[in-house]
């Protein structure tokens, strides 16, 4: 098995990926690998905490392109620093996250017989990105050695079907040290999501502002910033309920609101396989999430949650309004997904899926 191992990811601020990654490299580190990450924004931005011996390197090129011409100027030489650290590191397994550094790594690395293994978190059918990426991503991916996907859907296979040899899947595995929770549920929907496209927190928010949760005393809690901010506080001015809707932001113990919230929503448009929805399951709240393959991976629909037809306002409004009137199916659905969280996201199975996937 080669111990050497090059991560290659465009950031390590805070998201569903880099958690994964910080989760994997440092139960590796403590195997005995050395590993070495390359990230294309700045060591200043990175927000978390490596065990020692874990050497990271920026290429410090994270700028905002202004036109076509620019962005095709960066990568170019995002490229070029790329390849430079890869010729350094001849002996490393190369391991990517996330489409865009995927295909950087592929192209950088042409003609220099490395093994890569690239990693998609997210779901390749709907994910937002320019056709020419999905043009690259299509055809660079012959040249990788494993495509590690954490979505169960056979489209993606279908995606890629002529890579089907390649592909492995690794679920996302529950992060969170055993703790004695000590839970006191209150009447609040905990949402935790980037304020973008992807997590369509306006459909919650419509559909919050419909149910009787606001009669009955509920609040939604919003963790999370992004694009959509200010179009969001400004749907919740038109429908009046800013007081009832309350953003916080990104916020460093987001348990303190997984042990307090009673609901937990995800309302997605599509995903990969979500870490918010294992932890949320972990702190006993009952869980109502989109119709998507990484959601419907964990939850069984009026077993241990509801799930809605993605993108369907009114089906999502019937699920809060069923679950704040029945307290005792939320207290059921939560014990039930806390054992199926038990089965499903082992840590040990995650680990011993890469160790595996390593010594291939």
């Amino acid at each position: 098995m080669n111990k050497e191992l090059f991560f290659i990811i465009p950031d390590l601020k805070v998201g569903g990926a880099q958690k994964v990654l910080y989760f994997l490299i440092n139960f590796l580190v403590r195997k005995k690998f050395k590993i070495k990450i390359l990230v294309f924004d700045s060591k200043k931005n990175v927000k978390f905490k490596f065990l020692p011996g874990v050497k990271i390197i920026s290429l410090n090129s994270y700028k905002e392109s202004k036109n076509f011409f620019q962005k095709i100027f960066y990568n170019f030489i995002r490229i070029r620093r790329i390849r430079s650290e890869i010729k350094k590191n001849k002996s490393s397994t190369i391991i990517s996250f996330l489409s865009t550094a995927n295909i950087l790594t592929l192209i950088s690395s042409l003609g220099l017989k490395r093994k890569i293994m690239v990693n998609e978190r997210n779901d390749p059918h709907n994910e937002k990105i320019p056709y020419i990426w999905k043009f690259l991503r299509f055809f660079l991916y012959n040249f990788a050695s494993k495509i590690i996907k954490n979505i169960p859907d056979k489209k993606f296979n279908q995606k890629f079907f002529f890579l089907k040899k390649k592909i492995v899947f690794i679920p996302n595995p529950l992060m969170l040290s055993e703790v004695n929770l000590k839970l006191k549920k209150k009447r609040i929907l905990l949402s935790v999501a980037r304020l973008t496209y992807q997590k369509n927190i306006n459909l919650l928010i419509q559909s919050f502002a419909k149910s009787n949760a606001i009669k009955k005393g509920w609040k939604l809690i919003v963790l999370g910033k992004g694009p959509e901010e200010y179009v969001l506080k400004k749907k919740c001015r038109e429908l009046q309920i800013s007081k009832y809707v309350i953003f916080k932001g990104f916020v460093k113990n987001i348990s303190y609101w997984y042990k307090k919230a009673a609901i937990f929503v995800l309302s997605s448009r599509y995903e990969g396989m979500p870490n918010a929805l294992i932890e949320s399951m972990y702190f006993k709240s009952a869980v109502i999430g989109a119709s998507i393959p990484g959601v419907k991976y964990f939850i069984k629909n009026k077993y241990n949650g509801l799930i809605f037809k993605n993108n369907k306002e009114e089906e999502l409004t019937k699920c809060i309004n069923y679950l704040i009137k029945n307290n005792k199916k939320r207290t059921q659905f939560s014990m039930n997904a806390y054992n199926c969280l038990k089965k499903r996201a082992k840590a040990e199975v995650f680990y011993k899926s890469w160790i595996n996937l390593l010594n291939d």
